[in-house]
């Protein structure tokens, strides 16, 4: 289901608290199962606050725009870029400030039974398919919430929905596959942070998780502000930890210094601009936070082995 306003948070709320069990979605639209249901808010919207919801497991994006959510006191900007992720029963709350601007929002809340069935699959080795067969003995399953970068693979599957359901109504089996795959995808990234958790110092798991979360914390910072004027001490700070464990741990995760990171990042987005905009070079690097449009020029021809006006001419 995709609906193009926010369903009003009274009515949720009971919902909620009811399981959906009288299967009546938003606008009494029928559901085929109890509990929260499989739904993406695409909506234009230039100021909302809806506090404290008990949602299943969520991804937050925007088309345009950006938004705030906040999960166990901690706020996280969400623009264009980027996407962050709620689990089961955690309470959220979402807003767009009104000097936002306009936000065009595309979050999707995932079926409590139908993504824990999904995800289950996913980790379920092939010989044990037969045996289980269709007993539903669903183990729970928790994401970090953090932010992620949305990548080419990423965008592309919401794309395909937001495609899909244009002058037509999207088919349920259409629909399921959609988002079946974007549960792949991310619990792929999921695997991905287990592998950051082992590079951390050898002490006990619980403290490596809980030094990730600290770390991504920080990561957030840079994911939402990699453009902007970014200090080690507002990260250490971000991150509840010194400066310098912070800069130790922060290379030993990712392999990079915060500063090596932050300017990875402005050349990936450096990439996608001079592919899909016809911004002049100099307002470019200043978008992009650098001092100068000879600094950016000299840096992309060393990471990419040729000047930007020669990589734009080349993606044409």
């Amino acid at each position: 289901m995709i609906f193009h306003e926010f369903p009003d948070i009274t009515w949720l709320k009971s919902q909620i608290a009811d399981r959906f069990s009288n299967r009546l979605g938003w606008r009494n639209l029928p559901l085929d199962t109890e509990g929260f249901p499989s739904v993406i808010i695409h909506t234009k919207v230039k100021e909302c606050f809806r506090p404290n919801i008990k949602g299943p497991i969520s991804f937050f994006l925007n088309i345009q725009g950006n938004s705030l959510c906040s999960i166990d006191r901690q706020t996280t900007h969400i623009d264009e870029d980027n996407y962050f992720v709620t689990n089961r029963s955690q309470l959220y709350t979402l807003q767009v400030e009104e000097n936002f601007g306009s936000t065009e929002t595309f979050n999707i809340h995932f079926g409590e039974f139908f993504c824990e069935s999904v995800l289950n699959s996913l980790v379920t080795p092939t010989d044990r398919i037969l045996d289980d067969g269709t007993e539903k003995q669903l183990s729970p399953f928790s994401f970090f919430n953090q932010l992620h970068r949305r990548d080419a693979t990423f965008n592309s599957m919401i794309r395909a929905i937001q495609t899909s359901h244009k002058g037509t109504n999207l088919s349920k089996l259409r629909f399921e596959e959609l988002l079946t795959s974007l549960l792949s995808y991310h619990l792929q990234q999921h695997r991905n942070i287990v592998e950051v958790v082992n590079n951390l110092p050898p002490v006990r798991k619980t403290i490596r998780v809980e030094l990730y979360k600290r770390l991504s914390r920080a990561m957030d910072v840079i994911l939402s502000s990699f453009c902007g004027e970014i200090s080690l001490e507002l990260l250490a700070l971000e991150a509840c930890l010194s400066k310098y464990h912070f800069l130790r741990l922060f290379r030993a995760a990712y392999g990079l210094s915060p500063y090596q990171y932050i300017q990875h990042l402005r050349l990936e987005k450096a990439r996608i601009l001079l592919t899909d905009s016809l911004i002049p070079i100099t307002d470019l690097a200043g978008q992009l936070g650098f001092d100068n449009s000879q600094s950016f020029s000299r840096l992309f021809f060393q990471r990419m082995g040729v000047y930007p006006t020669q990589y734009r001419l080349q993606s044409k």
